[in-house]
């Protein structure tokens, strides 16, 4: 008997969440954080998720790792606690900007993100524009190397942070 009190006490104890609960943030990094090239975009110019002006998506500086993502999409909140973990471990290094797309309300968006503590700064395509872009769906990450150019782009989720460690050392090589 005393066995399986063992057993079912370590089975129980081993069950945990595979995704770590994030703590809410009080605002997100501003766009005026986002490194940029000072490059014009072909109209492919983004709303600031923080309401801070407006930026074009191709002026972005690398080496970057860009997430597209929307606050209903359950495979980009399997992903999230990755990202935030990547911000947080890059500093200056690397930076990670979310884009957000897909929503009913600009608000959503912005809510959503402070309530997972998404703090990296985020755009926002309040019309379905990066489509074009990116490509259609979410999640969709893209690695971009320091001199601009596009080194990766995962379709789908990065379910581990050791996957996300992968790819930005192997794209960008960068150890975080």
């Amino acid at each position: 008997m005393k066995r399986l009190w063992v057993v079912l006490i370590l089975l129980l104890s081993s069950c945990s969440s595979a995704v770590p609960e994030s703590q809410p943030v009080n605002a997100i990094a501003p766009c005026s954080s986002i490194k940029t090239t000072g490059m014009a975009a072909d109209g492919l110019m983004l709303e600031c998720l923080d309401g801070e002006g407006e930026l074009a998506i191709q002026s972005i500086e690398g080496p970057a790792v860009i997430s597209v993502w929307a606050s209903w999409c359950t495979n980009c909140e399997a992903q999230r606690p990755n990202f935030i973990k990547l911000y947080e471990a890059a500093g200056d290094r690397l930076q990670v900007i979310g884009v957000d797309v897909e929503e009913r309300e600009k608000s959503d968006g912005l809510n959503h993100a402070l309530e997972s503590g998404m703090a990296y700064p985020h755009l926002y395509d309040p019309d379905g524009r990066t489509s074009n872009y990116f490509g259609p769906g979410v999640p969709i990450t893209q690695f971009i190397t320091a001199d601009g150019t596009l080194a990766f782009q995962k379709i789908g989720p990065i379910f581990s942070y050791e996957e996300m460690q992968q790819l930005v050392e192997e794209y960008l090589g960068i150890k975080v």
